[in-house]
């Protein structure tokens, strides 16, 4: 298992434009970054070697140097956009306010801005984790992009309907990118699709809405495949200290995954005082397991 990617679900469903060496690398940053056992300041900056590049994305030295430099520039001139909550507002946002690169010794560093600091760190509020893992085998910028947005409902195994624009926005195409139908089935979706199908932890499929004969948004079906080691924690029970089941208690209360042990309108305290008693039940406390190994619980 690899390390853990974090982010705040409004994150998740920004729109950006991120190649995929720029996506990589801002992931690394964004581990580097959860690390840190304190709260987080724009001042702290995060350094990712070239060998860390090459270990998880499995590229040669040659290219882990020109993605860093390449990659980090990137990442700098990139925004994000959001929509405001219960409005029609739209904000942009800067990824980092300061970006190194160090040639001499193959590093690169990352200081993220306010804004984007409470997305990557701020576990009180509803956040997508995933393993590192599952996208390192990617090479679409669009799988990558659309396998966050569908891992973010796991928990119910399908996805709302995007909306067209919307869903074209999110994934980091431009204006004039890929508009005609067969064009963004061929060099996007189907692509995407593909690959999401082969090299991660979950399978897709597409439905695609319309209006008359137009296409007017997409939704997904997905099923999460099977892994090799998991049936050999099923019938694991671990006994937990107090603080672990306070943390861990408060992190799956936020969690899609676990949503449906919430009562309509019940508070994540609540939820998390639930959550708290059945992972001290042996019983009970299977269902989280794949959970709280994706939280950085380790045995």
């Amino acid at each position: 298992m690899g390390e853990l990617v974090v982010k705040s679900n409004d994150l998740i469903n920004a729109s950006y434009n991120l190649g995929v060496v720029e996506q990589r690398l801002l992931l690394l940053c964004i581990i580097a970054a959860r690390k840190k056992d304190r709260v987080l300041s724009p001042s702290d900056i995060f350094y990712i070697h070239a060998s860390e590049y090459i270990e998880q994305f499995d590229v040669d030295r040659s290219v882990a140097y020109r993605a860093l430099a390449e990659g980090i520039k990137g990442i700098y001139d990139s925004e994000i956009k959001l929509t405001s909550k219960n409005s029609r507002k739209k904000i942009n946002i800067r990824w980092c306010w300061k970006a190194e690169y160090d040639e001499d010794h193959a590093t690169v560093g990352v200081a993220f801005t306010d804004d984007v600091i409470p997305l990557i760190s701020a576990l009180e509020q509803r956040f997508t984790s995933y393993d590192i893992d599952q996208i390192a085998k990617l090479t679409s910028k669009y799988a990558i992009r659309l396998y966050e947005l569908v891992i973010a409902w796991r928990s119910i195994n399908k996805t709302p309907v995007f909306e067209l624009e919307d869903f074209r926005n999110k994934l980091g195409l431009g204006v004039s990118e890929y508009k005609t139908m067969s064009n963004f089935n061929s060099n996007v979706l189907n692509i995407a699709i593909q690959q999401i199908n082969k090299f991660t932890d979950i399978k897709i499929k597409v439905h695609k809405h319309k209006k008359g004969v137009r296409i007017v948004g997409f939704s997904f079906e997905l099923t999460q495949r099977k892994m090799k080691n998991q049936n050999s924690t099923k019938d694991t029970f671990y006994r937990l200290t107090d603080s672990q089941i306070n943390m861990f208690g408060n992190q799956l209360s936020r969690l899609h995954e676990v949503a449906h042990l919430a009562v309509e309108g019940e508070s994540y305290e609540i939820l998390a005082a639930k959550i708290k008693e059945m992972l001290r039940d042996p019983i009970q406390q299977k269902q989280f397991l794949p959970h709280l190994q994706n939280l950085g619980f380790k045995a």
